[in-house]
């Protein structure tokens, strides 16, 4: 068994070994390549990195992902130094921060950003630029009012509906989103069970920190629940075929392929965190800089770190962000000839739905390329700074493509903090609202987190539905919601197309003519 005093030895850029989960891993040839940047191994070399790895990483990732040979062996762990991480920040005396003291989702982010790390909230919280597409997701539905029925029976509400044809017991489903276990050890575990228990799909992320398979063994056969799988396709498309396959294999029930990622967008407040985090790093990083020149050899950064210490013209700004590491793999020659090739790796037996659709011109190519759920959004803001928020894009579709919704599923997500929120886009024609960052905030309470956020949801959707006039899904259509300053924000005619085009069906009919 190897020692903690062995492995201090080999904390340089020429030797670079690691602990994790108390097993030695000798990281020196992988490093160079690591998507998260040379820097943040430098400040792990030598010591335990475990308490930093396991909420990024699922179980076993690393063995995927490194030879054999790779791997040293145990070691004691008494004998080793831990890197001490950031601990949360003392709560404030205003933020709720405890669970019975939220009453509603606004107050369970406050009490999330009070209680996490503030990697983790940073990471959760982060968006484009100066962030204000992911304000304008909000604000947007705060922009449309609606226009309430009265004097009808509004006894019982039944918010039950259908996803793709599998069942949800309301219009909501757990969006994609990474990393839960930066907020709980048992991180997506909890968004599962919990949505299972509410009986409302999951969207599994590509890049959860718990392995789709794990999740997937979750599920109860008495009580089985809606599992489908968010998809990057990876530049390696051999990777993407194998991954499709057992995804098929674990019983999920749709592939979602996420199209507005092709890079990652700059998230400068993740990117700042991600800086603060790996400040004890410099002096590291200055060591393996002097290691690797001689004499006689001018102190320049070895190959693999020059790019990281930002002196490469081509090094990308968001190097040291979680988001660009996540994002590394994916291909971004991904196009829309590749979504028969995904329906054949599936042998056509999953549904597709396409993640990232802003326009109403793809809302309409995704009909033409057999999608069956058209999924708005603009990743939560976290993509192109200046997007139109998921509600625009709705209206768009409405005004210039509205036979998409006699072919496809809508479904979007962007800044849903309120049941009313909800109640809008199901007015405008979606069919479901995906919730992302509420239910990862949540995950600060664990399972009951979650369960709060969803019964949160789901008595405010019930009370206002009925307020609406409401008493079932389809009785709510767009004459109950008056949405005529965020008209103003839709595309003008000229820009769209030609009028006669227009009045003979827009792109639809320029494609198609009236086959379809």
């Amino acid at each position: 068994m190897l020692t903690g005093e062995e492995v201090a030895k080999h904390s340089s850029t020429e030797s670079l070994w690691m602990v994790i989960n108390g097993q030695v891993y000798d990281l020196t040839k992988f490093a160079p390549e690591h998507p998260g940047g040379m820097k943040i191994l430098l400040k792990y070399a030598g010591k335990d990195a475990t308490e930093e790895y396991d909420p990024i990483h699922p179980p076993g990732t690393i063995e995927e992902a490194l030879a054999p040979e790779f791997h040293l062996g145990p070691v004691d762990l008494a004998t080793v130094e831990k890197v001490v991480v950031a601990e949360a920040k003392a709560p404030t005396t205003d933020a709720p921060v405890s669970l019975g003291a939220c009453l509603n989702i606004a107050d369970i982010e406050a009490a999330a950003e009070a209680l996490l790390k503030p990697k983790a909230f940073a990471y959760y919280a982060s968006a484009a630029d100066d962030e204000r597409t992911k304000n304008w997701n909000h604000d947007s539905f705060a922009a449309v009012r609606f226009r309430p029925r009265v004097l009808r029976d509004v006894t019982q509400a039944d918010l039950s509906t259908t996803m793709l044809g599998q069942p949800t017991s309301m219009p909501i489903f757990v969006a994609p989103a990474a990393m839960g276990r930066l907020a709980h050890p048992e991180g997506e575990k909890c968004l599962a069970r919990i949505a299972g228990e509410a009986g409302i799909p999951y969207i599994v992320s590509a890049n959860s920190s718990v392995s789709f398979n794990d999740i997937a063994a979750l599920n109860d056969p008495k009580n089985p629940q809606t599992l489908f799988y968010q998809l990057y396709v990876n530049k390696d498309r051999s990777k993407t075929e194998a991954q499709l396959r057992r995804v098929v294999a674990a019983g999920y029930k749709a592939i979602c392929v996420t199209v507005d990622a092709p890079v990652a967008g700059k998230r400068e407040r993740d990117e700042r965190s991600k800086m603060d985090a790996e400040s004890a790093a410099d002096d590291s990083m200055r060591d393996a800089v002097k290691s690797t020149a001689g004499p006689d050899k001018p102190q320049a950064p070895p190959q693999g770190i020059a790019q990281n210490l930002g002196s490469s013209p081509s090094a990308p700004a968001a190097a040291a962000s979680l988001a660009s590491a996540m994002f590394s793999y994916v291909d971004p020659q991904l196009n829309w000839d590749d979504i028969a090739w995904i329906r054949k790796v599936t042998d056509d037996k999953l549904p597709i739905i396409v993640k990232g659709i802003q326009c109403a011109e793809d809302a309409a190519l995704c009909v033409k390329y057999g999608v069956k759920g058209i999924y708005l959004s603009n990743h939560g803001g976290r993509q192109l700074e200046g997007a139109p928020s998921s509600i625009e894009a709705l209206l768009e579709i409405r005004r210039y493509e509205p036979q998409v919704f006699d072919h496809c599923e809508v479904y979007l997500d962007g800044g849903i903090k309120r049941g009313t929120d909800v109640l809008k886009a199901l007015a405008l024609g979606a069919t479901a609202v995906g919730v992302g960052r509420p239910f990862m905030y949540s995950l600060t309470f664990g399972d009951d987190g979650v369960r709060k956020v969803a019964t949160i949801l789901r008595d405010e959707l019930a009370q206002n539905m009925r307020l609406l006039g409401a008493t079932k899904i389809k009785e709510l259509v767009p004459e109950m919601v008056n949405a005529r300053v965020l008209e103003e924000n839709v595309v003008e005619e000229e820009v769209y197309g030609k009028k006669a085009a227009r009045k003979a069906g827009g792109l639809w009919s320029r494609l198609w003519g009236a086959k379809l």
